[in-house]
């Protein structure tokens, strides 16, 4: 077994043929059986290899004669049996897209037996980073197979793996290569997606008219509709960006299919966590936040041509930062860059980005 990075996967309900298939294959690996599967103990096999990795097979958890959950098979490090491994998982997800009705498709089914276009963003919480909208297409198993073997459905979780995948699935290496890729709508185009991208500057001058929700909102309709043009037949998923706001998302189905683009509204489905379900969303959501990664080494980049004074290097802050860390990296810009960098990088009406500048005007040095 072929470690790649030792980090967790938990997948697969356990059963018989299962249970089977891993003993036959890791005998000789095995260093704790449980003979009885339902007794006390929560493990029933635990195989080590040499590299470090292992696999883990859980039981089935009971309390007072009532199941609390499935058993499952937990991998501990990237190895040559995830691909495989990961194709039975997603294929025995019977679950319902939209969880909440009953009607709704299952999961295995559409992503191995349909065209499915999906669509995620990224950069929504983040004062720093561009919103970031993708819509791209899978076309059952032969797609699946392909992006799992990439590692694209589980790229949330591997991020060292984002830029290798994105150079790959997008052909651009660089945020000054991607603006020259980008077409008369100002999209960025590639086999199986379209990207729409939101800079801080364009969201702060549609800000207030517009808030978060409704930038996204349009972003998505166009990359979504741009898709279906080229596969008009195709049933779409999105990541739900309106949380619990049903009237949200159903006035945003209604424009989904509205006018030229002849979707059928039942075949628009929007579900949290889209990307841990569908690959066609994972394949959106690795696009999107590769892209969004450039744009943040861009302003990066931007960031170390005006540092001028400081004697120390600026570095970005990311991930969330809170209101006294934008104040002390904004204090590090001189007055004269930091109004024109503000405006231009970061999203003003941000809670965090507008304490932080109160705080530098009260302590006067803006």
């Amino acid at each position: 077994m072929l470690k790649e990075t030792m980090q967790n996967y938990s997948f697969i309900p356990t059963d018989e043929n299962t249970l089977a298939s891993i003993d036959k294959k890791y005998k000789e690996y095995k260093e704790y059986e449980d003979s009885e599967f339902k007794s006390n103990s929560n493990v029933y096999r635990r195989y080590k290899f040499k590299d470090g990795s292992s696999i883990t097979v859980y039981k089935d958890a009971y309390k007072h004669g009532q199941k609390l959950r499935n058993g499952k098979v937990y991998m501990y490090g990237r190895n040559e049996d995830y691909q495989e491994f990961r194709e039975k998982d997603m294929s025995g997800n019977n679950r319902p897209i939209e969880e909440a009705k009953a009607d709704s498709p299952l999961i295995a089914d559409l992503n191995f037996n349909h065209k499915i276009i999906g669509s995620d963003e990224t950069g929504k919480g983040e004062p720093f980073k561009y919103l970031v909208v993708t819509a791209a297409y899978t076309n059952g198993t032969d797609d699946i197979k392909k992006y799992i073997k990439m590692g694209i459905d589980d790229s949330k979780e591997t991020p060292n793996k984002i830029q290798k995948i994105g150079e790959e699935v997008t052909g651009v290496h660089s945020w000054n290569e991607l603006l020259g890729k980008l077409n008369n709508k100002a999209l960025f185009v590639t086999d199986c997606s379209v990207t729409k991208i939101i800079t801080n500057k364009e969201y702060n001058k549609r800000c207030p008219e517009e808030n978060v929700n409704d930038i996204l909102k349009k972003a998505h309709l166009e990359v979504l509709k741009e898709v279906s043009k080229q596969h008009p037949d195709s049933k779409i998923v999105v990541d739900n960006f309106y949380d619990k706001n049903e009237l949200a998302i159903r006035n945003f189905k209604e424009e989904l299919s509205f006018g030229a683009s002849s979707i059928d509204p039942n075949h628009i489905f929007v579900t949290t966590k889209a990307d841990s379900k569908i690959m066609a969303v994972s394949l959106a959501s690795m696009i999107s936040t590769y892209i969004c990664n450039l744009g943040c080494e861009y302003v990066q980049e931007i960031l170390d041509n005006i540092k001028e004074n400081s004697a120390e290097n600026l570095l970005l802050p990311l991930n969330s930062p809170g209101a006294k860390t934008l104040a002390e990296f904004f204090s590090k810009l001189r007055p004269d860059s930091l109004e024109d960098f503000v405006n231009k990088h970061a999203k003003k009406r941000f809670g965090n980005v507008e304490a932080a500048l109160s705080m530098i005007k009260q302590g006067g040095s803006l």
